[in-house]
């Protein structure tokens, strides 16, 4: 065998996998967009005269499931995700007194249930930004 003859084999190889290989394509796009006509295209069903269907009785209205909401005690500890964004950036968050970080903050805050907060933003050149909240819920968005 000579080398000539094993590269023309070769090369034939590629054509035939080149082929393939865009034939295959083809056909998935056919198929593809076929698919996608046939789910534009409304389902024309033929009208049939049917007698009335009998009404039925009425089922009762069925509780979601799952459990029911829970219902904090007042007083009972709470933690809720705050997330202020009142104030300029880069304004100091203070809750109850207590800094708690930079704004925009968002963060965790432990609070007893139906305990008053009250929220202050200090901004470095502006005047204060105070918003009073309830401790409830699972989240608290000041702006």
């Amino acid at each position: 065998m000579s080398p000539l003859w094993i590269d023309r084999v070769g090369r034939g190889a590629q054509l035939l996998g080149g082929a393939l290989v865009a034939t295959l394509g083809v056909r998935v796009m056919t198929l593809a967009i076929g698919e996608a006509q046939a789910r534009r295209l409304p389902v024309s069903q033929p009208v049939v005269a049917s007698p009335a269907p009998a009404l039925e009785p009425a089922l009762p209205v069925r509780a979601p499931l799952g459990p029911p909401p829970k219902t904090v005690p007042k007083g009972a500890p709470l933690r809720l995700m705050l997330s202020v964004l009142a104030g300029p950036e880069r304004s100091e968050v203070f809750v109850n007194g207590s800094p708690l970080g930079l704004t925009p903050y968002l963060g965790d805050l432990s609070c007893k249930q139906g305990e008053p907060l009250r929220i202050e933003v200090v901004p470095a050149h502006q005047g204060l930004i105070r918003r009073s909240a309830i401790c409830e819920g699972r989240t608290l968005f000041i702006r």
